[in-house]
């Protein structure tokens, strides 16, 4: 049984709401109180320097004297007045060198001393003021404590620390209520989130009401879970509709099954019928192109015999020859039969060499000049636009045998096709893109209720001893070769095929 999910670990939005004010307060009181205390530190350092060089001018005054009058007795007593001010650690009197005339307290160093001025440091400042007499570069020199500053900054701090302490204790109570108000819809609402997610209760609502942008989220949170509800309900009929049908239709599968195994005994004892009615007209088939073979073996031999015996006039040889090609051309339609087969599936494996077109069809007009003959017709053999005298070539790549027939049916189809007196045309030439192709073209068009399927198996008109298959066997043969083979017929124009083979 799989463990139900622990809930990832979660800090309410209401702490960090209050989190963050406090924070924020706490670092603006405390940019308040550093940047207070420095004005305040400045100005009490500001203070003990003005009063600092007040007193170094007016006990220089007061030194005037004793300095003329070279009495250091009297000098001394006057710097001992100072001691009625707390905050001056030392003075000295110096007439122009390190050896001081008169010292009080911690004397300042000599050496320190640029001429009259202040210099400061961190609790500490040195004054020097020119004492008016008759020497020149006479100095008496003061050494004041800055020591207060830090009670000052100590009573500013206990007293800032004070009002950020009561500062802060206001801004706690505020943030919880801040805390209250907007964390406590949310964390209800997240409760809420939680306990449908996990029951799939979709009936509970968020009981919050508020004219904010909580109020709105609350409001559209309980307006979706009662959309659900109602989808949930919606679901729940459709469901129970759907097992209903489901069930039905189970029971009609079941019934469509039975009839389904039924007629697929029927079919298995038709295909077993047809199977054995397909090997015996096959056998059949084997047999009768044996026979077939066997009896053109004379028709194609004893022609040989006479050719090589001689004695033959110019007319028995030609008749003879004729005799020969018909035992070829009946040879080629008893293989082709099963080569056709083989390229309708698809199987057929090319033999390719270079074809020389022109040689193929002088020797077809040489077959079939006795057709030619008899019904009038003439044949025109035409390369690139010329007539053809027999020595030229134009060569393609594919199977010889092949070629020959898918020529041929072409050219017979035509002369077929043909009146008296009417020319067949053969062009041999290349299209716009470079590629070999070839054109029987005659004046004939095409009957209108076969020119949809001129190239389908068995389509035939008007042949008393047609098979349909000339045409058909034509195109497969191109198709074969990876060619293009198409018609156009028209009363005026005639009828064009063409063949572009692949360069």
């Amino acid at each position: 049984m799989t463990k139900p999910a622990r809930p990832p670990k979660m800090t309410p939005l209401g702490r960090k709401i209050a989190a963050a004010i406090l924070g924020t307060t706490l670092v603006a009181l405390a940019l308040s109180f550093l940047l207070n205390a420095i004005p305040m530190v400045n100005a009490y350092r500001q203070e003990g320097v003005d009063k600092a060089r007040s007193l170094a001018e007016l006990m220089a005054r007061s030194l005037a004297a004793p300095v003329d009058f070279d009495d250091p007795e009297a000098a001394a007593e006057n710097l001992r007045t100072l001691s009625l001010n707390p905050n001056v650690l030392g003075a000295a009197v110096y007439l122009g060198n390190a050896a001081p005339f008169a010292v009080y307290g911690t004397p300042p160093d000599f050496a320190s001393l640029a001429g009259p001025g202040v210099t400061t440091s961190l609790s500490a400042l040195t004054v020097a003021a020119g004492i008016p007499c008759g020497s020149t570069g006479c100095l008496v020199v003061l050494n004041v404590s800055l020591a207060g500053q830090w009670g000052l900054l100590k009573s500013y701090l206990v007293s800032g620390g004070l009002i950020l302490l009561g500062v802060f204790v206001f801004c706690f109570k505020l943030a919880g209520t801040f805390r209250r108000r907007l964390g406590d819809p949310l964390r209800e609402l997240t409760e809420a989130i939680g306990d449908i997610s996990g029951s799939r209760d979709y009936s509970r609502r968020v009981d919050y009401r508020s004219d904010d942008e909580l109020g709105v989220l609350v409001a559209e949170f309980n307006a979706m879970l009662e959309r659900i509800e109602d989808r949930d309900d919606r679901l729940n009929r459709h469901r129970e509709m759907l097992e209903q049908r489901v069930e039905e239709r189970t029971l009609q599968l079941k019934v469509k099954q039975l009839e389904l195994l039924k007629n697929n005994r029927q079919l298995y004892s038709e295909i077993r019928r047809r199977a054995q009615a397909e090997m015996i007209r096959e056998e059949v088939e084997r047999i009768n192109r044996h026979d077939l073979k066997s009896g053109l073996s004379l028709v194609i031999g004893y022609p040989e015999l006479l050719l090589q015996q001689g004695d033959l006039s110019a007319e028995q040889v030609k008749l003879i020859k004729r005799i020969r090609a018909a035992g070829y051309r009946m040879l080629d339609m008893i293989r082709n039969h099963l080569d056709m087969f083989k390229m309708e599936k698809g199987v057929y494996a090319l033999n390719r060499l270079p074809i020389d077109l022109v040689e193929t069809f002088c020797d077809l007009e040489e077959e079939l000049a006795p057709q030619l003959n008899s019904s009038g017709v003439r044949l025109a053999i035409r390369l690139k636009g010329r007539d053809v005298v027999g020595d030229e070539t134009y060569s393609v790549s594919g199977e010889g045998p092949l070629l020959r027939t898918m020529c041929r049916n072409l050219v017979q189809n035509a002369i077929e096709a043909s009146r008296p007196g009417d020319e067949v045309v053969v062009s041999l030439e290349d299209d716009h893109a470079g590629r070999p192709g070839l054109t029987v073209t005659n004046p004939t068009p095409v009957p209108p209720e076969v020119r949809e399927r001129f190239f389908e198996k068995y389509v035939t008109h008007g042949k008393e001893n047609g098979t349909g298959l000339g045409t058909y066997f034509a195109a497969l043969i191109a198709r074969t070769h990876g060619a293009d083979i198409a018609m156009n017929t028209g009363e005026e124009t005639g009828t064009t095929l063409r063949i572009t083979f692949r360069r």
